[in-house]
């Protein structure tokens, strides 16, 4: 009921405004996006309900591999893709604007949607509470095995998050450059991005496939529906 709420008054916040943006609103709900998911990952810890010794033949033949992966590197480089495709989209919606008004508004819906994504699966991962794939593993020490930390596996906010600016940049450049051939190439390289940051936290034994393929249809979600809720199709 309170994600119920929350969507509609969203929803009536993002009522359609013909072709400009305004950059106060859509930063101010960036921003209270992004503040009510920076506080509900401070109090994840607290709020998850705890699951594991756990079991690896319970888990799902197609995510069960991820549970012995271990790349060092995986998790700093999916860092990386991220900051890169949310940081890169939101100035290629900005340059792509016809001016500098709407450019700012652009830009500024694109990292609202990245925090909203963010606060979506933020929600998610507090309510399934899903241990990470390196927990599975034995020879854990108890006190780990009952830290909520490792308890935030689905969905994958390193795909969804940046899934989520790629694909509101896409839809804003249908928008603003209809003609571009640009627009194909935001279609295809962004979510390839943020599939292959998750895909680094599946190699570092983060997620699991189902967490990335949930987490990139989240954020194709959100990043479809931030323009379509904005502009007079």
């Amino acid at each position: 009921m309170t994600f119920l709420s929350f969507a509609l008054v969203w929803a009536a916040f993002c009522a359609p405004a013909g072709e400009r943006l305004d950059p106060v609103v859509e930063g101010a709900l960036g921003v209270g996006a992004g503040a009510a998911w920076w506080a509900l990952h401070r109090s994840h810890a607290s709020r998850v309900e705890t699951s594991c010794p756990c079991d690896r033949a319970d888990i799902n033949p197609l995510d069960r591999f991820a549970v012995d992966a271990d790349f060092a590197l995986g998790e700093p480089l999916a860092d990386g893709l991220v900051g890169i495709t949310v940081a890169g989209a939101g100035a290629l919606a900005a340059v792509a604007a016809p001016d500098l008004e709407m450019g700012v508004g652009d830009a500024a819906l694109v990292l609202q949607s990245a925090a909203l994504a963010g606060l979506v699966t933020q929600i998610a991962k507090t309510g399934f509470g899903r241990p990470y794939p390196y927990l599975v593993r034995s020879g854990h020490a108890p006190a780990r095995l009952a830290d909520g930390v490792n308890y935030a596996s689905f969905w994958s906010g390193h795909t969804a998050v940046p899934m989520a600016a790629a694909v509101t940049l896409a839809g804003l450049l249908d928008r603003r450059r209809p003609s571009s051939a640009w627009r194909f190439v935001a279609w295809s390289v962004g979510p390839a991005l943020a599939l292959a940051a998750g895909g680094l936290q599946i190699s570092a034994g983060n997620h699991y496939p189902t967490d990335v393929i949930i987490g990139a249809a989240v954020g194709a979600a959100v990043g479809l529906g931030q323009p379509w809720l904005r502009f007079d199709w």
